[in-house]
């Protein structure tokens, strides 16, 4: 039951992003995890913009008009914004050293996207809520197998890091 229920939750997860994300999305409008946007790069859908900007803002415009940021404007040059493959979004400055994330991250590597989506959200999906950890990589699995899940705990909203 157990194994039929993971089973179907990767199947579920594979035709969402196979199926679901392709017919709401355009390519422009989607980050993969480990890319990222330099400056002035962007991610769009229709009259919304999801722009690292020059001075290190992440930030969502509806045409010219601002809807979200991350604050992060003039507290450094040359930023880049990655989504990592443990689903976390972090702004770098060109030192390498972190400017901001969004702080809501999963334990482990796996796959996510961002999608700037028709209605103006932006979203990251992707990634396993439960495993047995019996991966080679990872050795013998020690879980119970059940209903639970094994998700860390966010270490809190979006953020500024002080460096």
């Amino acid at each position: 039951m157990a194994i039929q229920r993971a089973a179907l939750n990767g199947s579920l997860l594979v035709f969402l992003l196979l199926v679901v994300v392709p017919l709401c999305c355009k390519a422009d409008s989607i980050l993969y995890s480990g890319d990222s946007l330099t400056s002035g790069q962007f991610l769009s859908w229709g009259n919304y913009k999801f722009i690292m900007q020059d001075d290190c803002n992440l930030e969502l415009y509806d045409l010219d008009q601002p809807i979200w940021a991350t604050n992060t404007g003039g507290l450094a040059t040359n930023c880049y914004v990655t989504l990592r493959s443990n689903g976390n979004l972090v702004i770098y400055r060109s030192t390498g050293k972190v400017l901001w994330q969004s702080g809501i991250f999963r334990q482990g590597l796996n796959h996510y996207v961002l999608v700037l989506q028709k209605d103006r959200n932006v979203v990251i999906y992707g990634g396993g809520l439960w495993e047995t950890h019996s991966s080679p990589r990872t050795g013998v699995s020690d879980a119970i197998v059940n209903n639970s899940t094994k998700v860390s705990e966010p270490v809190g909203p979006s953020m500024l890091v002080n460096n």
